[in-house]
C-alpha cells in the first residue's frame, strides 16, 4: 500500500521513540489515537515491518501489540538518520527511588493495606475458636456434595443440636 512519506515518517518516529506500538484491528478508523494518521496506514506499515522481522507482534482481543527488535532499531536508525546513542524508551533504564527508600512501604498509600497497621491476617477479625465466629458445623449447602451437586442450593436445614 502506498503511504504518504510524511505519515510514514510520523509512524516510524513514534515507533522508534516509544519502542512499542498498539494498533486496533479496525481499518476504517479515521485516525490512530497516538499518531494522528489513518489507522490503515499504521496497520499496513507494521505488517511490512513484521514481515522483515523488524518488530515482534502479539495479537489479542482485536488489538495488535508491536515491539521493536534489535534489527528493527538498527533499520529505523538508518531510515530516520538517528545517532547510535539514541535508544527507544523501552531500552532506557528507569530512575529508581533514592537508596534506602522503597516504593509502596510506609505512609497511607494504596497497596496491601499498609495503613491498617497490623499483621496480614488481621483484616479477618479476631478468631473466636473453631473455624471462626459464624461457623456452626453443617450449615446451609454443606454435607451432600460441596455446592455443585444434588443439593440444589437448599442446604440441609439448621445445624444439629450438638454443634449449637
Amino acid at each position: 500500500m502506498l503511504i504518504p512519506k510524511k505519515d510514514r515518517l510520523d509512524i516510524l518516529t513514534y515507533l522508534f521513540s516509544e519502542g512499542v506500538l498498539v494498533v486496533s484491528k479496525d481499518p476504517h478508523l479515521k485516525k490512530h489515537k497516538q499518531i494522528g494518521v489513518p489507522n490503515i496506514y499504521v496497520m499496513k506499515l507494521m505488517q511490512s515491518l513484521k514481515s522483515n522481522d523488524y518488530v515482534h507482534e502479539i495479537f489479542n482481543w482485536q488489538w495488535h501489540y508491536y515491539s521493536l527488535t534489535t534489527p528493527g532499531i538498527e533499520h529505523l536508525r538508518k531510515i530516520l538518520h538517528i545517532p547510535d546513542d539514541t535508544v527507544p524508551k523501552t531500552l532506557k533504564k528507569q530512575q529508581g527511588p533514592p537508596p534506602g527508600e522503597r516504593p509502596g512501604y510506609g505512609g497511607r498509600g494504596r497497596g496491601r493495606g499498609g495503613y491498617r497497621g497490623g499483621d496480614r491476617g488481621d483484616y479477618r477479625g479476631p478468631r473466636e475458636g473453631g473455624f471462626g465466629g459464624g461457623f456452626r458445623g453443617r450449615g446451609r449447602g454443606m454435607g451432600r456434595g460441596m455446592g455443585r451437586g444434588r443439593g440444589r442450593g437448599r442446604g440441609m436445614g439448621d445445624a444439629p443440636a450438638e454443634f449449637s
